[in-house]
């Protein structure tokens, strides 16, 4: 009887047996696997590593900040010059050349709440005539006392006489001044030469 099955008999097949066969170790077999796959390791360059873009990124952060207090040090140097420059200005007297007269009325009973006047201060320079009515005293002569706030006296006019229109003319080059306030004084002799305050002005300068 040959293997092969005559035609219309049922072929019966050997049932599968389980057989437990030897497995490798785990990590032996993924290494082999790696090396298989993707060849041998490779050592990448120093400045590839993470030490060195961590370092990378410190410099940089610190280029940065140095940059930033760089330029907010020079902005700092630029307005101080600047400003030493404006007062270089202004505490050197110029030669006017043109005048302007500015008449202010005097408080008759104190300094004022608010300033009297305000004037811009002139660039190029210019000759400031005050005009200070004082027809509302009895007095002829008179002296004028400048002061400007926070700093000191600065002028000081004795035996002044006013003008036929009662009016103290006092001339003044703008280049004397700086922006600030002044605080003018009007005092009137008596016959005994003793000064009695008689007005009282307030001078912005801007």
């Amino acid at each position: 009887m040959t293997e092969r099955a005559a035609p219309g008999r049922r072929r019966w097949r050997r049932a599968p047996v389980q057989v437990n066969l030897p497995l490798p170790d785990p990590d032996e077999e993924s290494e082999g696997h790696q090396d298989s796959a993707h060849g041998p390791r490779v050592e990448q360059p120093w400045w590839q590593g993470r030490a060195a873009v961590i370092a990378l990124a410190v410099v940089t952060a610190l280029s940065l900040i140095w940059a930033v207090a760089a330029q907010v040090r020079a902005r700092h140097e630029r307005a101080t010059a600047s400003a030493l420059q404006q007062e270089l200005r202004q505490a050197t007297l110029r030669p006017a050349s043109t005048e302007r007269r500015i008449r202010v009325t005097p408080n008759v009973r104190s300094w004022s709440a608010a300033p009297d006047a305000q004037i811009h201060l002139p660039e190029p320079p210019e000759l400031l005539e005050l005009y200070l009515p004082v027809g509302y005293t009895q007095f002829s002569t008179f002296a004028v006392t400048v002061d400007k706030v926070d700093h000191g006296r600065l002028l000081v006019l004795q035996r002044l006489v006013a003008d036929s229109n009662r009016d103290l003319r006092v001339g003044l080059n703008s280049s004397a001044f700086g922006a600030g306030e002044y605080r003018i004084r009007l005092q009137g002799y008596t016959w005994r030469g003793e000064r009695v305050d008689v007005g009282w002005v307030r001078l912005v300068v801007e």
